[in-house]
């Protein structure tokens, strides 16, 4: 499959990828004081924190905000959700855990750490699995798969609203171009935490690691690793472009943060509350192919005034050889995510192709 930019940029939605978050403690964006989290029922004021991992200005980011100030909007301030961007409430995988526990209201978090705890969400992360967003969206934001896959969080306490964000992961590093998977021998990426990335890319013939995301630009400095697999919006906000300069938009995966509510406090919002977040979530899912559109062709911009080889099209010979090169994940992590599950999205893809 060929992936021209220009055309990636206007049919594809990329990411943010998602990594595990970085460590800025600071006060939320958009907020200097923000207020406890409390109960919404029979109209009280309800403030609630939202984490995620995305740099201030990020699709992720974008996404978030724009799903607070609709919610705050919808429901005339009764529900104030206060953002706290780039991991500044631990990285993804604290998010989830004080999610579950309910410590935390609600998180987007991405699909390889939600696989940490649900292993259905493997499915979702197989290598090579999804042509393009457009692809991947009209599968993941219909409402039967945001059901199934509330069904299966709900089970351990989490409510899960929706895919508002997703994203063409990449391949950048400080050695080569990468465009076969010989070109990847050798090399030491930081991959999310997750065991599928990290099988992945040894099928692919790298090394990995899953160090802190707040240690990543240090570590290419040092040359401690070689590269990090994320989205070119993600790699040039963070600002690794001034180190990384070789890009592939690899493809290997499309990076999501599936929003989740505690269920306690779920519970605790009025049906009016309840349904303003909803439709705050999907007014930004269908708007989300131009925030990023929009925001790839700045990164695209900002990384060739770096100086980034981009590699951003890959033959159809190319992109196949990388795919079968992954062959053992899909034997290896059926059984993982279970027959059932597993046989349902991959049937979801063949029917979207059809």
């Amino acid at each position: 499959m060929k992936k021209k930019v220009f055309s990636l940029l206007l049919a594809s939605a990329l990411l943010i990828g998602c990594l595990a978050g970085c460590g800025d403690k600071n006060t939320p964006s958009g907020s200097k004081d923000p207020a406890p989290s409390g109960s919404g029922s029979s109209g009280q004021t309800v403030s609630l924190k939202l984490g995620h991992v995305g740099p201030p200005g990020s699709t992720m980011d974008i996404v978030a905000q724009g799903i607070a100030e609709q919610v705050k909007e919808a429901t005339n301030g009764s529900v104030e959700i206060i953002v706290y961007p780039q991991g500044q409430l631990g990285d993804e995988t604290v998010m989830l855990d004080s999610t579950l526990s309910g410590t935390l209201d609600m998180a987007m978090i991405g699909t390889p750490v939600m696989s940490t705890v649900f292993p259905e969400f493997n499915a979702l992360c197989l290598p090579f699995l999804f042509r393009d967003t457009d692809e991947f969206f009209s599968i993941v934001q219909t409402d039967e798969f945001i059901e199934k896959t509330n069904a299966i969080t709900s089970q351990k306490g989490a409510v899960l609203l929706g895919y508002p964000n997703g994203e063409q992961r990449g391949l950048s590093n400080v050695k080569h171009e990468v465009r076969t998977p010989a070109d990847m021998a050798g090399l030491k990426i930081r991959v999310m935490n997750g065991s599928i990335y990290t099988d992945t890319f040894a099928a692919l013939g790298a090394t990995t690691s899953t160090m802190p995301f707040g240690e990543v630009y240090t570590a290419l400095q040092q040359g401690v690793i070689d590269g990090e697999d994320n989205g070119l919006d993600f790699m040039t906000k963070q600002k690794f472009s001034e180190v990384e300069k070789y890009h592939t938009n690899l493809g290997h995966a499309i990076q999501t943060n599936p929003f989740i509510v505690n269920s306690g406090v779920w519970d605790k919002l009025s049906a009016d509350q309840q349904q303003a977040i909803k439709d705050a979530i999907k007014t930004q899912q269908d708007a989300y192919a131009v925030t990023l559109a929009t925001e790839l062709e700045k990164a695209v911009t900002n990384a060739e005034e770096a100086k980034v080889n981009l590699v951003m099209e890959l033959t159809d010979e190319e992109y196949g050889a990388f795919r079968d090169a992954c062959s053992g994940v899909y034997e290896k992590y059926q059984s993982i995510i279970g027959d059932e599950f597993y046989n349902y999205v991959l049937g979801l893809v063949d029917a979207a192709r059809k």
